[in-house]
This record gives structure tokens, sequence and C-alpha cells, in this order.
């Protein structure tokens, strides 16, 4: 049998090239095949064991499921329960001066920080929350680790100890080697929790350890948290950065409420903060973070009617919540659970417990643990005097640990007991002491440090004259007792007025102290201030008369004073300060800081004066009070306006600012994008002011061109302002950001060299992931150079898009790279679609539609190849129609072109694939072979099918096939389009409850 490639290629050559091509076809794909499964093997074995054999790989993984045990939860302070730390916290603020900034970045600052707080303002909670975002980050570079230094106490182990019994404590597999090697490569990042805890005879060897400590292990970063009022800067020069915790603003005591509402029981925010606004006193309190808890908790759920008003000091509050505890069976009507002691009894032992930790020896023991034994000691004691039998000793235990829950047990085994806050403790220490003032004073002497804040508890409590204690503590305790003398006297019941003048006057005259010592003889005349009582009243008169004294730090201290007064009286003086031009700057500062009470006046300097300070002022409280003076200002056409609209801009993520903008008043008629907002959304004020913000951010800039990009006159939008805005809220600059983008980008890529294909081929899915692994300053500079490419795009919708959530960011980068020409426009009608609910993913009619086209054209390769196979041998099977003539003559041509071009082609195609860079010579000859190969390859794939059922039937059954399969493409391609609006995915970026970024802190990049 003789082929027809035997005439073309004589002796058998032709037919020994065919059998070439088919081995060449399979040798080549199933070679391939196997090739990229080994590698693709190889490769994921040597991950895996790279990763196994890298620093603390495995081990990592059980410290981080023992960290997330330990840490996710934090007890209330009062109570046995906890509650969730990332569902409930709030980011704390440093305050440096009288700036505020995230507490998180500042700790960023410096490898060695000391952070100073009052009692119960956050400092573990802090710590804690530090290891939860190194959880979420799942970044192994610094592992944390906290180390409570009141261990310290009852142990004299290294430091290296202590870290390595928490690995333990993990039940990490040689923790003793991990720590050493983290350690010498600086991959730890250690907290030190509570210097103030470690007694008065052991601190000493304690910040020698810890400074010591800090010099061998340099490469560590370390965190030290300790009472403001024990540092005295013991730590330094090893840890040169301190750092105060600032107390909650206006703003985070309503956003830590609302969490609470969400996370915890339910609590009525509004009323609760209608409740803390109608007293001075309590508003002030309320601004530390643990008390707040306490209000929340109290205010919450079922214990709302059984608890009543709320107390209006830090110790009635302390009060109020144990007697609840201690007696809330009866208060809630719980007849089935009803308490079996009074909760008098309960009381009374709690006071002898906490003073009997209180008084431990601090070379001997922890005074915050209690060991089992000495509590039934303690309660046997006492049972006579209660009138209660011996046998009642262990019932009467296990009701105040099991159902009061204000002691807690600290181990399984119930070998030491504690109480979960050592604020608690020093309360019911002072509660204990009530009549004993003279004990009071010789415990202070001996141990200032520890002592401190029973002693302000105790001029809270006690129902006897305070003078002789007060004059103790003032006269014989250097500037660190007067301080602690002015501090008590706001709380005081009775002290003699002579003394209390005494004390006001000294340090009336010495407000120019500066440091740590300043704060807080500032913070306690402004809590003396605030009390409407004769003496409040007189200091705040002062306070007045000096801040209206010449420009000096005496001067500036009193304002500030007065502002920490939270006083509506001292917002008015401020204000009157701050109309006079040589005291300007510090009542600026001052008004600043008192949050809502100062609105009046910062809308006074706003609206009528447009005052810039003013209005960034308001954007600091950030409340929805705020907010609603802020959108009064979106109607003219000012820079006041613009600034505004800034602000609202970032305030609106917050649910409480979204719901008061709801509210709002609008005029009739303003420039604005009504597109911008949800139309369906019900409130026209919300659509409108959204709207405006939108239009003022880029100055209308986009007016009339978001439905048409092309073609638009150009105008230059409003230059950016500087301003203290980190992010917007993304349904406002999203489709800002977008269109400006789109309407100035220029028809070029700037893709990297090594995520392409070819000049016009790009890995998407690579460029993707490219554009989402990029962080730090190599994002900043990767997309610096991005957006310089396009040379005539306004830096206002760069700046936007920075301000927008990563994810977000991320898409608009992402069609910025593409050229303009492969993808469709962004229009105003796609961003509202994106609003609308997503249709169905044709998920089976694609695969259908697929297989389909697949098969179609496996089909006509088959014909093509038996048609090829027909034509270079003489044989003629019977299945095969002859050819004759010249459409003989075509199809002999056509096969040797087809079989050639279709190794051609393949060879080509591998060998693309096996260079590291696209080459695009290559790419230029796969195209042009593709040229030879598809006309030869239909017309010997039709040829037969005509030749089998006549031309007629095959053109209508082609036609058919085609038509049907375009129909498909086209419906697949219009759900698909709707599912694929890039608006829709930037509008589902997920944030929390908050209305912030998934990682609860503010944008650092």
């Amino acid at each position: 049998m003789g082929s027809q490639f035997d005439k073309v290629l004589p002796y058998g050559i032709g037919t020994a090239a065919v059998i070439f091509v088919a081995i060449f076809f399979l040798a080549a794909y199933f070679g391939e095949l196997m090739k990229g499964f080994a590698l693709r093997s190889i490769d994921a074995i040597f991950r895996r064991k790279s990763a196994v054999r890298r620093v603390g790989g495995r081990q990592l993984r059980r410290y981080r499921q023992r960290a997330e045990l330990w840490h996710a939860k934090h007890p209330l302070g009062f109570n046995m329960a906890s509650v969730d730390v990332r569902r409930v916290y709030v980011p704390l603020q440093s305050a440096i001066g009288t700036e505020r900034a995230d507490m998180s970045e500042t700790l960023l600052n410096s490898s060695r920080v000391v952070v100073l707080g009052e009692p119960g303002a956050g400092k573990s909670l802090l710590l804690k929350s530090e290891i939860l975002r190194w959880l979420e980050k799942g970044d192994d570079t610094e592992v944390p680790v906290i180390i409570r230094l009141h261990e310290c106490n009852v142990s004299r182990k290294p430091i290296r100890d202590f870290i390595v019994a928490e690995f333990n404590q993990a039940n990490v597999s040689g923790a003793a080697s991990l720590v050493d090697k983290m350690l010498s490569v600086g991959r730890l990042r250690i907290f030190f929790d509570g210097l103030d805890e470690v007694g008065r005879d052991d601190r000493e060897r304690i910040e020698r350890e810890l400074r010591e400590f800090s010099r061998t292990h340099a490469e560590c970063s370390m965190i030290v948290t300790c009472r403001t009022a024990v540092y005295d800067g013991q730590l330094s020069p090893d840890f040169d950065f301190v750092v105060r915790i600032a107390e909650f603003d206006d703003a985070s005591m309503r956003r830590f409420l609302g969490n609470w509402n969400k996370a915890e029981d339910p609590l009525d925010v509004n009323r609760v903060i209608a409740s803390l606004r109608s007293s001075r006193d309590l508003m002030r309190i309320a601004r530390r973070p643990l008390l707040l808890t306490i209000i929340a908790f109290l205010q919450s759920g079922d214990r709302v009617e059984a608890f009543g008003p709320l107390p209006n000091s830090r110790a009635g509050f302390y009060r109020a919540a144990i007697s609840h505890l201690l007696d809330r069976d009866r208060q809630l009507g719980r007849r089935s659970a009803i308490s079996n002691y009074s909760g008098n009894k309960k009381l009374l032992i709690l006071q002898r417990i906490a003073l009997a930790m209180h008084d431990a020896p601090p070379e001997h023991e922890d005074r915050l643990a209690v060991p089992g034994a000495t509590v039934e000691e303690i309660i046997r004691a006492l049972l006579p005097d209660l009138d209660l039998a011996s046998d009642h000793a262990m019932p009467l235990m296990d009701e105040i640990v099991d159902r009061s829950q204000v002691l807690r047990p600290l181990d399984t085994l119930r070998s030491q007991y504690g109480f979960a806050h050592l604020t608690l403790q020093e309360f019911l220490t002072a509660q204990a002491l009530h009549d004993s003032p003279s004990g009071l004073i010789r415990r202070y002497h001996s141990d200032p440090n520890a002592w401190r804040e029973v002693v302000k508890f105790w001029c809270a409590v006690a129902s006897v004259d305070c003078t002789s204690l007060l004059s103790a503590v003032y006269h014989d305790g250097g500037l660190e007792g007067k301080i602690l003398a002015l501090e008590s006297l706001s709380d005081t019941i009775s002290v003699d007025s002579g003394l209390a003048e005494e004390v006001i006057n000294y340090f009336l005259a010495r407000l120019d102290i500066g440091g740590l010592e300043g704060a807080a003889i500032i913070n306690a005349l402004g809590a003396l201030a605030a009390n409407n009582t004769p003496r409040g009243n007189e200091t705040l008169a002062l306070l007045r008369r000096i801040a209206w004294e010449a420009p000096s730090e005496r001067q500036a201290a009193a304002t500030l004073a007065l502002a920490a007064s939270d006083r509506q009286e001292a917002a008015s003086h401020l204000s009157e300060l701050e109309g006079d031009s040589q005291r300007r700057a510090g009542a600026r500062t001052a008004l600043r800081s008192m949050g809502e009470i100062a609105i009046p006046q910062l809308s006074l300097s706003s609206g009528t004066r447009q005052e810039i300070w003013a209005i960034d002022a308001l954007g600091r409280i950030g409340t929805p009070a705020a907010a609603t003076e802020l959108a009064s200002l979106l109607w003219t056409a000012s820079p006041v306006a613009r600034r505004a609209a800034w602000l609202i801009a970032s305030l609106i993520r917050i649910p409480d600012v979204e719901e008061a903008i709801r509210e709002c008043e609008i005029p009739e008629s303003s420039e604005t994008y009504d597109w911008v907002w949800d139309r369906s959304e019900e409130s026209q004020s919300l659509r409108l002011i959204a709207g405006r913000v939108a239009f003022l951010l880029d100055g209308g800039h986009l007016r009339g061109c978001v439905d048409h990009l092309e073609g638009c006159a150009p105008s230059a939008p409003v230059p950016d302002e500087p301003i203290e805005v980190r992010m917007i809220d993304h349904r406002i600059g999203t489709p800002v950001a977008a269109l400006g983008i789109e309407r100035h980008r220029y028809n070029q890529d700037a893709v990297p060299r090594n995520l392409r294909q070819g000049r016009f081929i790009f890995d998407r899915p690579r460029i993707r992931d490219w554009i989402g692994g990029l962080t730090g300053q190599a994002r900043r500079d990767q997309l610096a150079e991005i957006f310089r490419k396009h040379r005539h795009l306004p830096n206002i919708y760069r700046h936007l898009s920075q301000m927008l959530p990563r994810e977000v960011e991320n898409l608009i980068v992402f069609r910025l790279i593409l050229p303009k020409d492969l993808s469709a426009p962004l229009t105003k009608d796609l961003w509202q679609a994106a609003y609308s609910p997503p249709p169905r993913p044709p998920i089976m009619l694609r695969r259908v539609i697929k297989w389909t086209t697949l098969s179609f054209l496996i089909s006509l390769y088959v014909l093509a190849f038996v048609r090829g196979l027909s034509v270079s041998f003489s044989y003629q099977p019977w299945w095969v129609p002859q050819m004759h003539g010249a459409l003989a003559s075509v199809a002999e041509l056509a096969s040797i072109v087809f079989f050639a071009s279709s190794v051609l082609w393949l060879t080509l195609v591998l060998y693309d694939r096996k260079l590291e860079y696209p080459s695009e010579a290559v790419e230029i000859l796969i195209a042009l072979t593709s040229i030879f190969l598809v006309p030869c390859y239909l017309v010997l794939s039709f040829e037969i099918a005509a030749a089998w059922l006549g031309w007629k039937a095959a053109l209508i059954g082609a036609a058919v096939i085609i038509a049907a399969l375009l129909a498909g493409y086209w419906n697949v391609h219009r759900k698909e389009r709707d599912l694929a609006n890039p608006f829709r995915k930037m509008l589902s970026v997920e944030l929390d409850g908050d209305g912030l970024t998934p990682d609860w802190t503010t944008r650092t990049e």
C-alpha cells in the first residue's frame, strides 16, 4: 500500500514520519506531565521538610494553640466570668504630652518600652491584645510571650527560666533549647507585666535583672508595664522610651459599650451614655477601662433593675459591684439558688483575706495569691465572731468562691486563691482598715508604692475623719506623698479644711512641675475641680485665674487642669481663652481633650468663625454628636466643608455615627453625587450626605463623567489637604477613587517582567497574589512606581485609594496595572449594581458549554487527523470516503501542512513553558504556526464531514452547533460579567462589627 507521503518523501520516510509524529505527541505530552508531577512532589516534600526544620516551626504551632486559649478571654476583674477580647477590646491610645496616638503603633517606635497607666487602665489587656494581633498575622518573626513579674516575689529564678516555663506550660517539647535559639536570633518579643506588683524587697533585684537581660539580648524587643505612680525611671537608660496609657475618650467609651452590647449581654448604650453624662464624677471615673467594664456588666442583662442607679465614685463602684455579687441571688429573685449566708458575713471574710494578702511580707509570699489553707484558717478564726459553728467553714468558703465569685481559684487543685484584679484587693483592704488610720499610716510608710491605692480607697470609704492620715501622708511622704494627699482630696468624706487648703495652695503654686509628677498634679486638681462643691468650685475659680496669667508653664498647666475637670463651665472658660491670641494654642489643646463637653464651643468656632482647628477637634472627638455638627458644615463651598467631608468619610464607618447621620437635617439643594450610596437606603439624609461627602472629596471633578469617562473635559481636582484621617469608609471612597483612576489612567500596563507571559499576555492570578503580598516599604515603592507611569493621574485619587481597606486598594491597583483595553470601563451603573444581590453562578451551564466546545473541537481534530492519514496512504478504509480531482490535491497539501504545523506548534508551546521568562519571539512563531494549522485543520475536518453528510447538512450542522455554543457563551459571559463586577468585590470586603478593618487596628502603612 503506497502512501501519498511516499510520493513526497520516498523510501518509506513518509510512513516513518507519521509514526514519529504520533510517538512525539505521546512522549511530549506524557513526559511533560510526569516531569511536572515529579517536580511538584519533590518541591512539596522539600517545603514540608524545610518548614519542620525551621526554628520552632512545629513547636510554635503548639504555643499558638495555647496562646489562643490563654489570651482570647479576659476576666472581668470582679467576677469569674470572662469577656471575648477580640469582640470587646477597643484599641488603647498613648498619651505623649497632650497628643494621642494608637498604642500599638507607639509600641513599635522602640525596642525597649515602659508602658505606664493608672490602676484599671488596661495594661494587661493591652499585652493580651498584642498577642492576639500576632496570632491573627501568623508572622513568626517575633514571638510574643508574657511574663508576670509578681511571680518573681516567690522565686529567684533568672528571667530566662520564666520564659521557658511559659513554653513548658504550652506543652512545647524542647522548650529550653527553643527559647535559647529564639533569644539568640532576636525572635522573642517579651512582655513583662506588672513591675509595680513586685514586692519592695525584690524590686531592686528585678529591676537590675531586667536591665541586664535587656543588654544581654539586645536583639529582642521588650515591654514593661507599671503603674504610673510607682515608676521613677528605675529602668533607665536601658528602657529609653516611656509612654503613658491615655484614658478612654468619648468615642472609645461609646465604642466599648457598643461592642459589649454585641458580644456580651444586651446593653442600652444610649441610656448608659446618658447616665454617665448626667454626672461629671461618673463620667470622669468611667474613662478607665476597668471601671467602664464594671458599668457595662452592672447595666446589662438582668442586672439593670436589681442593681439600681449607677454610683458616682470609684469606691462606690466597687462597693456596689461586690454587694451585688454577694447578694445577687436574692436581688435577682433566684429562689432555687438562694445563698445560705448573708452578704455582710461574706464581705467581712473577704476583707480579712484581702488584708492578709496585702500584709504578706514581700520576701516570703506573693501578695496576689494566698494558699487555700490560709483562706480556710481565716474563715475558721472568724466563725465564732459570726456566730457560726466550725462545720460551716468549708460551705462558707465554697459559697464565696463558687456562688459569689469574688475570690477565685488560681489553679485546678484550688491550692491558691486570689482576686481577679489588684484594685479589688486594695479596695477590700481599705474597707478592712476603715477604723484603723494609724495602722494604715504605719503600713504606708513601710511600703508607699504598695499602699498608695489603699490610702486613696480608704479616704473614700472611711466613716471617720481623714485629717490625721492625710496629714501624715502629706508632711512625711515627700513629693509623692503630697501628690497622694492631693489625689485623695477629691473623694475624701471628711478632712480639715485648713489642711485641704494647704494642700491645694501648695500645688497651685507649683503647677510648673513637669514630667509624670506634673501630669499627676494636673489630673488631681482637675478631679478636685470637677466636684460641684464649695471646695471644687473654689479650685475651679483659682485655676481659671491662673489660666488668665501671662503665658508660662504654670499657666499652661492650669489650662489643662481646667480641661481635666470635665465641667461645662471649664469649657466656657477655655473658649474665652481661645479668643486671646497669646493663650490660644494652649486653650485649643485643652478644648480638644474635653470631648463632647466642648462640642458647643467647637461648633461656634467651626461654624461661625470657619476655623479649621475646631473642625479637626470635632473629628477627633468622633462621637455621633460631633459627626452631626460636622454634617451641618458640608453645605458651603469653602475649605471648611471639604475638611468636614474628610472627617465624616472616616467617622461614618462607625455604626453609631451612621445612625446619627440618618437623622440629620439637610438643606433643600446642593451639589452631590447622589449615586454613591445605596439607593435602597430609606434615609434620604444619609444618601445625600454621603453623596455630598464624595462630591467634596474630589471637588466635583467626576460630575457628569461617571457614565462615559471617555471624552470628558479635563479639570484639575482640588489638591489634597494634610489631615489626620487614616482610613475612610469604602462605600464612599471606593467609587470616587476607582472612577477617578479609570478616567485618567493611560492605556498601558505596569506589569513586572517576571509576571508576564508575553507583551500582551499576563498571568492575572500571579499579579493578584503579587499585589496582595506586598508589604511595608516594598509595597510603598512598588505602588509609587505603578502610579508614576500614569503621570496625569491626580494625586487625590492615589491618596483616596491608600485610605481604603487593603483588599479594596489591591483591586484598584490590579486594574491600574493591566492595560485599559483588557477590562470593561467602570461606571456609576456598575457601582449601583454592586449593591444588588448577585445572580447565581452559572456553574453547570459553564461546565456544559466547556465540555461541549471541547468535544466539538476534539471531534473536528479527529476528523482532520483521519482525513490526513487517508490522504497520506494509498489504502482507503471503507468508512473513509475517497477523494478525487483537485480536491484530493488540496487535501494532500493540507495534510502535509497540518501534520508539520501540529508538530511545530506543540514543540514551541512546550519550549515556551520551560523558559524562565516568556519569549516574544516564541509567541510570534506560535501565532504564525497557528495561521497555517487552523485553516488546514478546518479544511480537512469539514471536508470529511461533508463527504459523509453532504455539504448542505454539514454546513447546517456546523452552523447550529456554533450558534448554540455562542448563545451559551453569551449567557455565561453575561452572568459572569455581573458576578465579576469589580465594584461588587470592593464593596463586599468584610469588616468587623464596628466598621473598622478585620485586624481591629489602625492602618500603619
